[in-house]
């Protein structure tokens, strides 16, 4: 896969060469990073940092993650122009955020450590280990482009067990930000994610397992480490939590009976 070249910019860089005990001029691809405004019913909510590419899909994430809109059906209008993201919900969405509060999706960390009801999980979601560990390599090894050449984005791809392919690849300068382009993009093509897994190239800390909580996904393979809360919160709410991840092998925390 080419990168995508309307993410990067060649700057220009003064680079010390300690084996020619000198100094080089050169330059070096950098990931772009752009402002996006958001305006939700015609009033401006948030400005968000993040790469130029599929900023639809982050917006609608965002929002998601905010109890704003659960689905597709909630937006009524949408668009981005000239740096700034506008959209309009429903005014059946509108009314539903007063109640969002007491959805446990949307509780707090501290609400939700505290909370002793036991989440509902699907019972029919397993994953076969070696066909988690090839869509990662192919994750980072061939969708990763951009990364390759900037180091300068964490990336990650939706993953569908049963059909054995990998539904869609968002990449980002924020982790978070490719967390919501992936939530984003299931809601615009109406896609449940409660059977799905993510595959992502970063760190799945308690913020991101918030994330997968509240868009309804229970299973995830990071590349790097997890946190002791984080795994803490992923045994409660009952999402399996892969990381370690290598070209060989990756380790599993919490709920690994999911796991062949």
């Amino acid at each position: 896969m080419e990168p995508r070249w309307e993410e990067c910019e060649f700057m220009p860089v003064r680079r010390y060469a300690a084996g020619k005990g000198r100094w080089l001029e050169d330059s070096k691809a950098t990931s772009v990073e752009q402002v996006l405004r958001i305006e939700l019913n015609g009033e401006s909510v948030a400005e968000i940092l993040c790469s130029p590419g599929d900023q639809l899909d982050l917006v609608v994430g965002w929002l998601a993650q905010k109890g704003v809109l659960q689905r597709k059906a909630d937006i009524s209008r949408w668009g981005i122009f000239h740096g700034t993201a506008r959209l309009e919900t429903t005014d059946l969405a509108q009314a539903r955020v007063v109640h969002s509060l007491a959805d446990p999706r949307y509780y707090s960390l501290s609400r939700l450590r505290a909370w002793q009801q036991k989440p509902v999980m699907p019972d029919d979601l397993r994953v076969k280990a070696m066909k988690m560990l090839q869509t990662a390599n192919t994750l980072l090894g061939e969708l990763a482009a951009t990364h390759e050449r900037t180091n300068g984005v964490h990336s990650g791809v939706i993953y569908d067990p049963a059909a054995d392919r990998i539904l869609v690849f968002r990449e980002d300068i924020g982790r978070h930000n490719v967390f919501d382009k992936l939530c984003g993009w299931a809601i615009r093509n109406e896609i449940s994610l409660l059977d799905k897994a993510i595959v992502f190239s970063g760190r799945c800390s308690t913020e991101m397992v918030l994330k997968l909580w509240r868009m309804g996904c229970r299973m995830v393979l990071a590349k790097s480490v997890p946190t002791t809360l984080s795994l803490e919160l992923a045994e409660k709410l009952g999402i399996t939590l892969m990381a370690r991840l290598t070209k060989d092998g990756f380790s599993v925390y919490t709920h690994p009976e999911r796991v062949d």
